[in-house]
């Protein structure tokens, strides 16, 4: 039975459905025209695009770590570190001014969660 891995596939999805209607609502407001209002649609668009291409690998790792019968902690650990970058990544680099740590941090916490859960759901599956 999946336990954890829907608590962070709820909560990202939620944050997926908040960036993207932040673009959506920017451009209404018709932004692209000016210089200022360009920056602040792009910014919002790849960081709506940057979720859309980290998110979805990310959940289904946790779900398969899940369905492995990994420990719960483990998965939290995991959920944490993606929701947490994510999170990060949009205060980082969706936001102006931007603040670059905190973006690199985000990003660090974004593939080391990819590359260890990643790594688990192997070691799962094989051993």
């Amino acid at each position: 039975m999946l336990t954890v891995s829907p608590i962070y596939a709820g909560l990202l999805a939620v944050l997926f459905f908040w960036l993207s209607l932040r673009v959506s609502l920017l451009r209404l407001k018709g932004l692209h025209a000016s210089e200022e209002g360009r920056e602040t649609l792009h910014r919002a668009v790849r960081t709506q695009g940057n979720a859309s291409e980290y998110i979805p690998l990310g959940v289904l790792l946790l779900l398969f770590l899940d369905l492995q019968g990994a420990p719960a902690v483990l998965v939290h650990v995991f959920g944490i570190a993606l929701v947490a970058g994510r999170i990060g990544h949009f205060i980082g680099f969706g936001r102006a001014p931007g603040n670059r740590v905190l973006r690199q941090y985000s990003m660090v916490a974004t593939y080391a969660m990819l590359c260890f859960s990643g790594l688990c759901v192997l070691y799962f599956a094989l051993f």
